[in-house]
Formats: structure tokens, C-alpha cells, sequence
């Protein structure tokens, strides 16, 4: 009777496995996508500008590639440009900064994530500026080391977190050093709060750019 009793208890484990308990056992690879755009207003000149804006990715990614391409006009736009998304699927995809005045570029290696792919586009217009970011990765959900990844992130930090501090500590170290005023014009996902405009915490650095 025993033995029978037992058979019928593994034999519910098992299927209740194959519900919704069989995704302990699938992994899968997920897309996360982050798109930040920001109106900059500031008397400071556009080197200044962009200098603060070098500053800035550089306290969380020191390998970035970084630019300032030459304007083909010095006449000011009426409205901001747009960074134009690739049509390349998933992180891949990062987009193309045509019209910025400054650029920068990274692949930084975060830990829980493959193929991080930041891109930050200043572009300027006669009011101010707008700064757009975007950053794409891929991270392992599911199977057996779904705990131990969490573990792991709650000491070590996420991949969300990475992309949320560089793109934070950007915009803020450009308010902080030009003395801007600024505003969240689009986020996704979105952003709670304001904390572009909480004070930056003195040494703070990424542990694994």
C-alpha cells in the first residue's frame, strides 16, 4: 500500500512539472531593450557640453568610443533629431546617431548579460539639446540556475541596473557640471522618480565595465 501511496505522489510531481512548474527546467534567452531621451536646456557652450557628457559615460564605462562629428551647418535646428533604430533584431540592433554633435559607443562586458550594446547621440537644436540612449542585451531566464542567477544579482547588481546607473550618471553629470535644466522627454521601460536630478555619489564606479 505504501509503495503505492508513493508511486501516485511522484507520479502528481512529475506532471505538476510539466505545467507550470516545467519552466524550473527551460532556459531562454531574453531581449531587454532601453530607450532614455532627455531635453538638455543650458547656456554652456557645446564643448562644455560635450565634455560633460564624455565625463559622464566614462564613470561607468571607461572603453566607450567616443566622438564629435563636425556639423555640416552651424545653424541650429528648429527641433532635435532622432537616433534611427537598425533593423537588425534583438540587441543587435542599436541605433545610428546621423546629426549628433556627440556620440558615444560601448560593448561593456556585465555580468548576467551577453552582447550589451550602448549607444548615446547628443543632438543640439536652438533651444537645447535632446540626448538619446539606447541600450540592448540579452540575459539567460529559467532552468536550473534561474536561483542562482538571482542570487548572484542581488549581490553582484543586474544588467538593468548597469544600463540604468550609465544612463543616470550620464545625463546627470552634464546637469551637474553645465548647470542644465532637465527633463525626461521619453522612457522605456519606465523611469520612476527623477533621479537625474539627485546629487552623484562621490567614487561611485561600475565593478565590471
Amino acid at each position: 500500500m505504501k509503495r503505492v501511496i508513493m508511486a501516485a505522489v511522484v507520479g502528481a510531481a512529475l506532471a505538476g512539472c510539466g505545467t507550470a512548474a516545467g519552466d524550473l527546467f527551460t532556459a531562454r534567452d531574453r531581449t531587454v531593450e532601453y530607450v532614455r531621451v532627455f531635453d538638455i536646456k543650458t547656456e554652456a557652450p557645446p564643448l562644455a557640453v560635450a565634455r560633460a557628457a564624455s565625463e559622464g559615460i566614462s564613470r561607468n564605462i571607461r572603453n566607450a568610443t567616443l566622438a564629435t562629428p563636425l556639423p555640416e551647418s552651424e545653424d541650429r535646428l528648429d527641433q532635435p533629431g532622432r537616433f534611427k533604430m537598425a533593423d537588425a533584431p534583438g540587441a543587435a540592433r542599436g541605433p545610428s546617431c546621423e546629426g549628433a554633435s556627440w556620440t558615444a559607443q560601448a560593448r561593456p562586458d556585465v555580468r548576467g548579460s551577453q552582447d550589451v550594446h550602448i549607444v548615446a547621440c547628443l543632438y543640439p537644436y536652438k533651444t537645447g539639446y535632446h540626448l538619446d540612449m539606447y541600450a540592448g542585451f540579452t540575459k539567460k531566464e529559467g532552468g536550473w540556475l534561474a536561483w542562482p542567477r538571482r542570487a548572484t544579482g542581488y549581490v553582484m547588481g543586474t544588467p538593468e541596473k548597469f544600463v540604468e546607473k550609465t544612463m543616470i550618471d550620464l545625463v546627470r553629470t552634464i546637469r551637474e557640471t553645465t548647470g542644465a535644466q532637465v527633463a525626461l522627454v521619453e522612457a522605456k521601460p519606465e523611469l520612476a522618480g527623477a533621479p537625474w536630478l539627485e546629487p552623484s555619489r562621490p567614487g561611485a564606479q561600475a565593478s565590471k565595465p
